[in-house]
Order: C-alpha cells, then structure tokens, then sequence
C-alpha cells in the first residue's frame, strides 16, 4: 500500500526540461496545472463521472465521444465555469486508450499515443502543466505496471512546451506502480529516488505553493522622501501632472522663487507623486532647454515632528547638499562608494577647517603681541636716538674725548649723530657680525672715514666714562636708549677693522650698563618673532592641506568655496543650539546663493556649482498646527532667496485648520475684514505662500485593477503542490502523531515553518498567487475604494483572511467564499463607521434570503423627520449620504456576485468587522 497521503503531489524527476510528479487525489480539478486529461471510451470513465459532477454546467454532450481516437483527443473550455474557483485547471482533454474507436480494446500501443496527443494537445491550447490520469486501469481493469509502463513511454515521447506533468489516481497501488516502473523505465530515476528519500537534496528544489501565504501585498504605506520613481510606475493616470510640473521645476527660464503646493486627501498618493516628480526633474536635468545641474532635497516634515523644524530643515538641507548626487547612469554600488568617499572628506575637511580657525587665531594673538612689542620698540628707538644725540654732543664739547674719538668717527665714515647712535646701539645688542658691520657702514655717507670718526668717539666715551662724573651718568641713561635702537651694518672696507674692533669695545663695556626693562624687551620681541614665525609656518601647511582636500572635493561637488562652506555647515551646532536660529539660517543661505551665484572666484571654473535648489516637504499634515506654521514659515523664509523650489505635499483641510488654530487671534473664520472690504481667511494666507496649487485627482474609475496587479504582480514560479510531511497526520484531527518513546512530542502543524525546519528535505514554498477571478472582484470595488492607501490595506486585509486556517472550517476558501470577503472588506473599507450597524442587520436576516435582496433593502428612505432604511431602521441625518453610496456601490457590485444567498455572508462577517478601525462589541 502506498504511503502517500491524499493531495500529496511527489517528485519524480526533472527530463529535458520538463518536471514529473505523481499525485494521489480524488478531486484532480484542483492539481496545479492549466489542463486535465479525462479518458472517455463510450462513456465517460470515473474521472469524467467525477467531473460532471463538480462542474454540471459544462456542455459535457457537446463532444461525440466517437470522434475521440487516441490520435486526436477533443478539448473542452472549463474557463468559464472554473471562474470563481479556487483551481487552476481551465482546460478538459478528453483521450481514449482503445484502438479501433469505441470498440477497440484498451492496449498499451494506444495509452502511449493517446498520452503524447493530450500533451501536444494541451500546449497548443497554451498550456504548461498537464495531469494524466492512468489510463485503462479503472472500469477497464488493464494492468497498473503495463499501463504505467505506456504511460510514462507516451509522456516521454511528448516534444511540446509542457513543463510540467503530473501523472494521478485515486488508488494507492497505482501511484506505487507509476513510481515503480518510472525508477525501472527512466534512467537515473532510482538514484535520484534514492536521494530524495535519504538525506536532504543540497541543489535548488522545486517550489510548491504555500497553503498558508499569499501573493501579493504590501509591505510598507511611506514612500522615502529621497526616492525616485520612474514615471512607469503610475498606476493612477498622474503622469501628465507630474510631467507638467517637472517641466517648470527644470526649466531655465522659469523665474524663481517658486512654490508649489501638491493637496491630497490622507492616502491619496501626494508621497508617491512627488517621487515621480522628483524622478522626472532628474531625467530633464541637464537636456537642452533645462537647467544642468539640480539639487533635490527631501524633507519629512513628521520624522522631525519631537524637534525644533527650523533646526531640523536646515540641517537637512546642508547635510544633503554636502553629498554628491547620483550620476547619470550611475550603479548603486558606485555612488554609495562615493557617499562613503564624500563623507570620509568632508569629516576630514571640517577637522582642518577646526584646526585653521584654532591656527589662525593663534597667529592673530602672535601678530597682535609683535606688533605691540614693535611700537614699544619704536618708541625706545626714537628715546635712545634723542639721548644719543645729547650724549655725542655733550662728549664733543670735552677737548680730551674730541681729540682721542673725533678722528676714530672720521675713519668709520659716519659723521652724522644719529647714524652713530644706531651704530653703537647695533653693537651693544650684537646685531651684527663683523662682515655685516662694515657692510652697513659703507651705506653711510662718508663711508671709511665716518667709520674711523665712530671709533674715536665710542673710545672717547669708554674714556671719560672713567675720568669724567657726568658722562657716566649719561651712560647710564643712555643704556637704556641703546637697548632698543635699530642693527645697522657698515661695508667691509679694510682701514676701519681697527676702528670697529675698538667701537664694539666701547659697546661692551657700555651694555653692562643696560638695565633690566630694557633686557626684557629685547628678549620678548625676538620670542614674539619665533612665536609668529611657528604659527606662519603651521597655518601654512595647513592650508596646503586643506587645498588638496578641496581638490578632491570638487571632483565630488563643484565649487570648492561652497563644498567647504556646507562641510562646515553640515556639522555645524548653531542649528543645534537653537540660538537666534532664524537669523542664523538667514544668514547662512545669504551665503550659500552668493557662494553659488559667484564661483569662478580663487581659481574656480566658471560654472555653477547648481543652478538650483528643489526641496520637496513631505507629511506636513502628520504634524500638529504649530508645526504645521512654521514649516509654512520657513518655506516663507526660502522663497526669500533665488535659489529654491519648495514642493510641499499636504492635506489642505488639515493645513487650513492649522492656520486657524495658530492665528485664531488673527483669522478667525471670516471675522476679519481687509482694507477692501474682503473677508481675511486662512486661503489668504497661503496663497501668500504657495505659488501653485495642484489638488490631485481622485482615482479614475477601472484604475483600481490597475493598481492591485501593481501591488501582487510576482514572476511566474515553477511550482508543485505540497509534499507530504514524514510524520504521520492525523486526518480526522489535525495533529501529529507521537513517534516512538513515553514520552509525547509537541504537535506539528503539516505545512508550518516549524514543520518545513523539521524536514529540510521538503521542497521550499512559494506564495500562492491571487486568481483572476479574485482580482476581478477586488477591481469591482472601486467605487467604495478611492485612494492608493485604501487600496494597499484591502489587499493586505484580503491577503491575511484568504491565507488564514483558523478563520474558516476549511484551510481554503470553499467555492464562492472569497466573494463574501472581498465584499464585506470593501464596505468595511470605505465605511468603517457604518460596518456595526450593516453587520446587525446583515446577522439578522435569514439566511436564504438573496444578496441582491438585502442589497436592495439597504436603501436609505426619507421620511418626515428622519431617515429609514428597511434593513437598518432609522439612519441619523448625517449618515443618510454614506448609506446612500454604500447602497448604489454594492447594488452595482451584486450582479458579480454569484453567491445564492447571505449565509456565507454571515459567516464572514464576524471575522471581517474585526479589521475596522471603529470597535464593534459583534466583532469575534
């Protein structure tokens, strides 16, 4: 007997392409495949009785049996009476295994051709997956291992665009018979049973249909602010608006500022517009008649909602611009190598824009320390001149210093009192070597003889300083004097050796009588020197290394003044520390547009780093009134300057009510006047900011089909059925079986991830995709589901219920189930608020009364001083227009529906009132 259990489909082997299988079932109609072979003789045979019996509407006598030959089988259409089925099967190919017509005996011969007929057959009608009954082996009682010996003969013969067959029965000894003379018949058929059966296959297996997921869905409601999408991907007839608006974003001759305002009801699809927008900017960017280089910064606003706005946008919009944008053409892999690029720069630039400001402030201090000790210096230089002055002069009148020093003057060339002040003070500071000394000398006037004077009178000083009172006092003053004075040189010349060597004699002795002040500026003005050299010296390496970082920069971002001002901005704390923070902003794009209206200055090119900037403002209407404001403010702000396109995404209803909230002092309703007689109103106000109104279009009538394959298109997989699971199944309850032991096992769930974990060998699953006839239905819907939003939670809520096994007896939908679903979840959908009170009187009607019926009795009827409708009763006034329309979309949708009656209904809807956003008491 065979182990295989009921719905089992098992994998026999993969040949030239084509993947076989046997499947132990009694209802074959609900095999993965498009058609279904049923043997016919002069009747039908149990497969065929079997199939007039579930589908007793075909025109089963429409095909004479007797034109039926193992060469030419007949098809029938099932299309029609499959819709609204859960199966796949949508093709009958009726094959006969006798030779000679209807009288003939059924042979082995005639099996194999009759099999390779209904496969060729089948992929001419468009077919890839075929089931084929074991031929003969019923009410004719031909040999299981000889029929399937034919069987496998005629399927292997088959040269079609078939990739899959499935061979079936309801007996066990026959799928052991087609399992057995498949691993006799078909090369390496017994090793690879071998290792299906032994250790878990390490190649890719054949996925299988999931009982438990469902194609299809959506993972995620917010689009990021940031991302572009192709105008492809419109599934709500926008293009042309979003085309329109592109084209004055981009253009060149469109005057700017410009504001624009995208309003849409919550769910609309204003995030989804203003990333095609911003897709479709990119792509005009750069041809002829727009601008080459634009900068696209996305906002949300409510990913901010906890903090200061004004801080958060200005910090984005930095942070944003400091990136380098995408190149045309560019894979992700590259650019996010050169984000990761531009980012290691950028942190390295701000630490030596950080280290240039601390290194040019301490060469400020350096400079302004120097040029402090310099005017001191100064002033000590104009003293010591003046008492120098007074000294010669005083030393000249003495008869004895005149005769030993005046001729020593003479020799060094140097007959003015002021050269010979600094002569002597250079000596006594030792500012010049003995080279330079008479280099300098030769500068004065009379040259070698100046130099020789200068001797005599420096020696005639050292002389009376010992022999004369008052000249050692003057010395002592003058020592001070000479401390300062300038270093002076005289021209080498070889007659004033003598006379200098006795001049710096004089300065010798003379410089023991320097007093302290004057020691301490010598000292501090050559330490301010060495200080200000370092600090020179430093700051320039470090603009050398900041010019190199530019360069590289700029190969990332034009404009190396604007790339350093946004990597400093960037990472910047004023915004952060929300000090005068307006004005900080202010000044900061003041900056910006002058940094990108003159580039081409410190060597720059001469092109625009970016022509322009567009921000997009995205979930404003998540954000409370006051935020709401000063986004509005600071898109005020922005439209200040020349640079920016503000694209602001919004529920106008919500940014209205925010506005009168904020200003109820100043707007309230119409209760403030203008000069003019005009009521001031809050539309007032933001025409004064947004420049161009967009109100996007509700969603056309059939575009919601459109939208739901957008949303559950998945590739095509090459899939089986479910395998069985190793341990042994209770049908009657559900439950696993304990193995082996005392002790008991915790119970598996055939199918479950903890069973798929259980038994690596088991082939992986796939999602099982939504039917036409399903989506057929869903479409119907429109007029109760009008926004993108409303549409992803319908196929998400769809999606969950349809897959679920706990919510219905079967783990499948019955026939005709998912029509109750698909309907109660688009009412629930379009009026959550109404679902309590449509589900009462929904339960309270009897069960066989016709949907149409209670459709029909919906309807909201007015009478003298109320609402009646005959299902719900008395309907509140302001309810009376959503009954309406619930009323004349559901009459609308009744002739889709192909249920008898309301009690599937009823079995539905508790379950489905569930999913409301309104809490029902009837909900379970």
């Amino acid at each position: 007997m065979s182990a295989q259990k009921f719905g089992d489909v098992v994998p026999l082997q993969s040949v030239d392409g084509v993947s076989y299988a046997v499947a132990l079932t009694q209802q074959p109609w609900e095999l993965p495949v498009d058609a279904l072979a049923i043997s016919v003789g002069a009747t039908f045979g149990g497969v065929g009785d079997a199939m007039q019996e579930e589908f007793p509407h075909v025109a089963w006598g429409s095909v004479p049996l007797k034109s039926v030959t193992p060469e030419s089988p007949a098809l029938l259409d099932l299309s029609a009476h499959t819709a609204g089925r859960m199966v796949r099967v949508r093709l009958a190919v009726l094959a006969t295994p006798h030779t000679a017509g209807m009288r003939g005996e059924p042979t082995p011969d005639a099996i194999t051709t009759a099999t390779t007929a209904v496969i060729t057959t089948a992929a001419g009608a468009g077919a890839t997956a075929v089931a084929l009954p074991l031929f003969a082996t019923g009410r004719l009682g031909l040999e299981p291992r000889v029929a399937a010996r034919a069987l496998i003969r005629g399927a292997l013969a088959a040269k079609s665009t078939v990739r899959e067959v499935v061979f079936f029965s309801d007996y066990g000894m026959n799928i052991d018979a087609i399992k057995e003379q498949w691993a006799a018949d078909v090369p390496g058929a017994a090793a690879f049973e071998a290792k299906r059966t032994a250790d878990p296959p390490s190649g890719p297996r054949v996925p299988v249909f999931s009982d438990d997921q469902l194609a299809g869905g959506v993972a995620r409601d917010l689009v990021d602010p940031n991302e572009s999408i192709p105008l492809a991907h419109d599934h709500l007839g926008v293009k042309p608006y979003v085309s329109m608006l592109a084209t004055v974003i981009a253009a060149k001759d469109t005057p700017l500022p410009l504001s624009i305002g995208v309003f849409g009801e919550w769910g609309s699809g204003k995030s989804f517009f203003m990333g095609m927008l911003r897709g479709q900017v990119k792509a005009l960017e750069g041809t002829p008649g727009h601008c080459a280089k634009i900068a696209q910064v996305g906002f949300n606003a409510w990913h901010y909602a906890d903090a200061n706005l004004w801080a958060s946008l200005g910090d984005e919009i930095f942070r944003q611009l400091s990136e380098p944008a995408r190149r045309p053409g560019e894979p992700d892999a590259e650019h996010q190598a050169r984000l990761r690029e531009g980012a290691r720069l950028r942190e390295q630039l701000a630490a030596e824009l950080e280290q240039r400001k601390q290194l040019t402030a301490v060469t400020e201090r350096a400079q302004a320390e120097a040029a402090a000790l310099k005017r001191r210096i100064g002033d000590a230089e104009r003293d010591r001149r003046v008492r120098a002055g007074d000294l010669l002069r005083a030393l000249r009148k003495s008869r004895a210093f005149h005769e030993q020093y005046d001729g020593l003057w003479r020799k060094l060339g140097v007959d003015d009192l002021a050269d010979q002040g600094k002569l002597l003070a250079a000596e006594m500071r030792g500012a010049h070597g003995e080279t330079a000394a008479l280099g300098r000398i030769a500068r004065y006037r009379h040259g070698k003889t100046a130099l020789i004077a200068a001797a005599v009178v420096l020696l005639a000083g050292a002389a009376l300083a010992a022999v004369v009172p008052d000249v050692r006092a003057w010395l002592t003053g003058v020592g001070v004097v000479f401390a300062g004075l300038a270093a002076t040189g005289l021209k080498l010349v070889s007659a004033a050796r003598t006379g200098l060597r006795r001049l710096r004699v004089l300065a010798e002795d003379l410089h023991d009588g320097l007093d302290a002040g004057a020691q301490q500026e010598l000292l501090a003005l050559r330490k301010a020197d060495v200080d200000q050299q370092i600090a020179e010296r430093q700051l320039a390496e470090v603009v050398t290394r900041i010019g190199e970082l530019g360069r590289q920069l700029t190969e990332l971002t034009p404009g190396r003044r604007l790339y350093a001002f946004l990597a400093e901005r960037s990472r910047g704390e004023d915004y952060r520390g929300n000090l005068g923070l307006i004005s900080t902003i202010r000044k900061d794009f003041e900056k910006l547009v002058a940094l990108m209206t003159a580039p081409a200055a410190d060597g720059e090119d001469g092109a625009r780093p970016l022509d322009r900037i567009v921000l997009y403002i995205d979930d404003l209407d998540r954000c409370s009134p006051q935020q709401v404001v000063d986004v509005l403010q600071a898109v005020h702000l922005l439209l200040a300057f020349d640079l920016f396109v503000v694209v602001v995404g919004v529920d106008p209803r919500w940014l209205l009510r925010s506005l009168s909230t904020h200003y109820d002092r100043l707007i309230e309703g119409d209760a403030v006047v203008r000069a003019d007689g005009w009521h001031v109103t809050p539309e007032d106000y933001l025409e004064k900011i947004l420049n161009i109104p967009l109100v996007l279009p509700r969603m056309p009538a059939g575009s919601l089909q459109q939208l739901l394959w957008s949303m559950i298109d998945t590739p095509p997989a090459d899939t089986g059925e479910r395998p069985p699971a190793d341990p042994e199944h209770d049908e009657a309850t559900g439950v696993v079986a304990p193995v082996g032991g005392p002790a008991p096992v915790i119970p598996v769930e055939p199918g479950s991830q903890v069973a798929a974990q259980l038994d690596p060998g088991r082939p992986p699953e796939i999602p099982r995709p939504l039917t036409d006839p399903e989506i057929t239905l869903l479409s119907r819907l429109d007029s109760l589901v009008d926004t993108p939003r409303d549409a992803k939670r319908l196929i998400n809520l769809y999606r969950m219920l349809r897959a679920t096994r706990d919510l219905s007896d079967a783990s499948t939908f019955l026939a005709g189930e998912y029509e109750a679903v698909v309907v109660l979840l688009g009412t629930c959908t379009a009026h959550g608020r109404l679902l309590g009170r449509f589900a009462d009187a929904l339960l309270k009607t009897a069960p066989e009364t016709p949907w149409s019926d209670f459709v029909g009795r919906l309807r909201p009827v007015e009478r003298e001083d109320h609402w009646k409708s005959e299902a719900v009763g008395r309907i509140p006034a302001d309810e009376a227009g959503q009954w309406e329309h619930l009323h004349r979309s559901l009459a609308a949708l009744a002739p889709a529906v192909t249920l008898p009656d309301v009690s599937v209904f009823q079995t539905w809807v508790p379950r489905v009132r569930r999913f409301s956003y309104v809490l029902s008491p009837g909900a379970r």
